[in-house]
């Protein structure tokens, strides 16, 4: 093994040769060559100067410490939830951000993040009991440990290694014809009939019925501009975004009597559980398993049953996109499943074995 002034000039596996000279305790200046000569030559070049030599050391001096900052889990989140989420979540999934790590991952707070491993998470996920739970801290570790990959605090995510958590969501559906027509009939006696049938034949969201006022009752549509949030108070839409939804002939006796120029809303004080209780006793009556929001599920499944394109009802509802009215809000329940039926066998001749 060749060397020069105590540098040993050593070959790689891959065959190239390389010397290590030490400038620091703990720090070091590599040369390499494709030949020991070449490497032993550029070895000589620096060791033959001195004044290199002690500037590079110089330079390693006064070099800032670029190593990045270790993080414990609850630092880490802290730093992921300010820098990624804020800027770019609306409020209400923040706050369901903010709840799920409260409650369910403040546990891997003392944790660096870097000794997080597949196994402490997959300890961690089984001792959660229910499966939509487990679920939403897996997807929202995920996308933790991700950033910090990118970030090279850690090596690589260790969720690689873990189960995925199943869970099927369970399907929405909306009330059936003559489920409807039973509602319509209960929930005429109810103060909050307003509330229903704007879910119901304008296909609002239960926060927007809850915002709207006298005076975005137009003559011939109705604005949606407002939505009541969690908290209680009155914000922006879901999508951010102000839309206008016609006035159906089902819904037009009742926009005759709440249209006014009043600004008021039309329920007073409104909050989460508004009309939610009563809707449950109804369903309780007529022997129904529906929760309030199935009213808006019946409105898409009824535009549907109509005929209506599905881009258009995803306008109405303020979709961002009409894939989210086919997959989540569009139901085909059986009898609307037999409707098509009769109206392929209506329309086209199926007896093609006929001379």
């Amino acid at each position: 093994m060749k060397q020069y002034c105590g540098v040993k000039i050593k070959q790689r596996t891959d065959g190239r040769w390389y010397a290590r000279i030490t400038l620091l305790p703990g720090k070091y200046h590599y040369l390499y060559g494709k030949t020991q000569q070449e490497c032993y030559n550029k070895v000589r070049e620096i060791m033959d100067k001195p004044k290199r030599i002690k500037t590079m050391t110089k330079a390693l001096e006064h070099k800032p410490n670029n190593k990045p900052k270790r993080y414990t889990f609850q630092e880490w989140y802290q730093y992921w939830i300010k820098t990624y989420k804020y800027p770019t979540c609306r409020e209400s999934t923040l706050r369901v951000l903010e709840n799920i790590y409260s409650n369910h991952m403040s546990v891997l707070d003392k944790i660096w993040i870097d000794e997080l491993t597949a196994n402490k998470i997959q300890e961690y996920l089984a001792n959660i009991k229910n499966d939509y739970t487990r679920y939403k801290c897996h997807k929202m570790l995920s996308d933790m440990l991700n950033k910090a990959v990118l970030l090279d605090l850690i090596k690589k995510n260790p969720l690689a290694a873990v189960i995925r958590p199943k869970y099927k969501p369970i399907e929405r559906s909306s009330l059936e014809l003559e489920e409807q027509q039973s509602f319509i009939r209960e929930a005429q006696n109810s103060e909050y009939w307003t509330i229903y049938a704007l879910m119901l034949f304008e296909g609002l969201r239960t926060g927007e019925a809850k915002a709207l006022r006298h005076c975005d009752i137009k003559q011939n549509y109705i604005i949606v501009q407002a939505s009541l949030g969690e908290n209680g108070k009155i914000g922006k839409t879901k999508t951010g975004e102000i839309r206008q939804v016609p006035i159906f002939a089902s819904f037009k006796p009742l926009a005759d009597k709440l249209r006014s120029n009043s600004t008021n809303l039309i329920f007073d004080k409104p909050n989460k559980h508004t009309a939610n209780d009563e809707f449950r006793k109804i369903m309780r009556k007529l022997k129904l398993n529906y929760n309030l929001y199935a009213l808006r599920h019946t409105f898409a499944t009824n535009c549907a049953r109509a005929g209506i394109v599905s881009k258009q009802v995803s306008i109405w509802m303020g979709h961002s996109n009409v894939a989210t009215t086919l997959k989540y809000y569009t139901y085909v329940s059986e009898s609307f499943e037999a409707e098509n039926v009769k109206i392929i066998d209506t329309n086209f001749d199926t007896n093609f074995n006929s001379n």
